[in-house]
């Protein structure tokens, strides 16, 4: 029996619960195959969000009768842009449902939530590629504010010999290469510096609401501690005995491939190739760790990183597009 004929008509909206992880993945899965979950991963999230700051509501569309899944639509702070009053949304349904009026069944819900807190505005991330989710949120009052490239770089593919004078160039400058790995072995307390050079460096990434710091805890739950966590592909830049700079990958759950995170630089230390020097590095990981790919995003003005990225040989994929919609009134 395939999905369309397990679900009927009659679809319940009720609380997520512990139940329903391994449905809700492969939803998210089936929606966005190129960013993949885990209920590993999910329910890492879930369980080291602090709720005593932080708001997660997670709600599921479900056929009554057989108890499938059909959908899932949270609303939840974002801690690295944090507002009391100011929300992210998902609204994921399976593709052969779509048109069904599951995701406005989701969304009729979520807003309740979002009026019972008193919430002004809420964001979501649609992907450009999807036509009828763009159509979707812009039917019920959201507007673009911004818009990321995924890109990918074919590891193999890569030719590293033309960033030799960008890496002497770093040289020249003393700029040393090592890795968190490395640092917490010398030095477990360096994780506080490290913290702190992340904090500064976020507050440079584009973004339509401003950043906001979070806690040491969150963050070293997010990072350290995760699951997704290479001690030796967390690449840091050292000038003078002072971390200079960051560039960052982390393992997915699936698949042969490494997610690129945070890749920056502190401003003092800017013009000396230390952007370059540590993607250098990450690709040389990867590529002694079989990986096939690097994925990574870019907000489409962030006209530096795009020029690195460009350099490596990252091809652009779909835009993510975000849309904000206000509430206030």
């Amino acid at each position: 029996m395939n999905l369309l004929e397990q679900i009927g008509t009659d679809i319940e909206i009720r609380q997520f619960e512990e139940r329903d992880y391994d449905a809700v993945v492969a939803v998210s899965n089936a929606v966005v195959p190129d960013r993949p979950w885990t209920v590993d991963e999910l329910r890492y999230e879930d369980d080291h969000l602090d709720r005593g700051k932080y708001m997660l509501e997670r709600h599921v569309a479900v056929d009554p009768r057989s108890g499938v899944l059909a959908g899932y639509g949270e609303v939840r702070h974002l801690p690295w842009n944090f507002h009391p009053r100011k929300f992210g949304m998902t609204i994921r349904v399976f593709p052969d449902l779509w048109g069904r009026g599951i995701g406005s069944r989701l969304w009729d819900r979520l807003q309740q939530s979002l009026r019972a807190r008193e919430a002004l505005a809420v964001r979501t991330l649609v992907k450009e590629d999807l036509a009828h989710a763009v159509r979707f949120v812009q039917a019920r009052g959201f507007s673009e504010v911004m818009r990321t490239w995924d890109s990918l770089l074919d590891v193999a593919s890569c030719d590293l010999s033309r960033f030799q004078p960008d890496l002497a160039r770093a040289d020249a400058a003393g700029v040393a290469i090592t890795t968190l790995g490395s640092e917490m072995a010398r030095d477990p307390s360096c994780l506080r510096e490290v913290y702190a050079l992340d904090m500064e460096l976020g507050a440079d990434v584009p973004n339509p609401e401003p950043f906001t710091p979070v806690e040491f805890t969150t963050w070293r739950h997010h990072t350290v501690d995760a699951p997704w966590f290479i001690p030796d592909a967390y690449f840091l830049a050292v000038v003078g005995g002072q971390y200079a700079g960051v560039s960052t990958l982390w393992k997915p759950g699936t698949g042969d491939w490494l997610q690129q995170g945070l890749t920056g630089v502190r401003r003092a230390f800017r013009g000396r190739g230390i952007a370059t020097a540590l993607k250098v590095r990450t690709v040389e990981y990867a590529r002694a760790h079989q990986c096939r790919q690097i994925k990574t995003e870019n907000e489409i003005h962030n006209a530096t990183m795009i020029a690195i990225n460009d350099r490596f040989g990252f091809q652009r994929q779909p835009v993510w597009i975000t849309f904000l919609k206000n509430l206030e009134g």
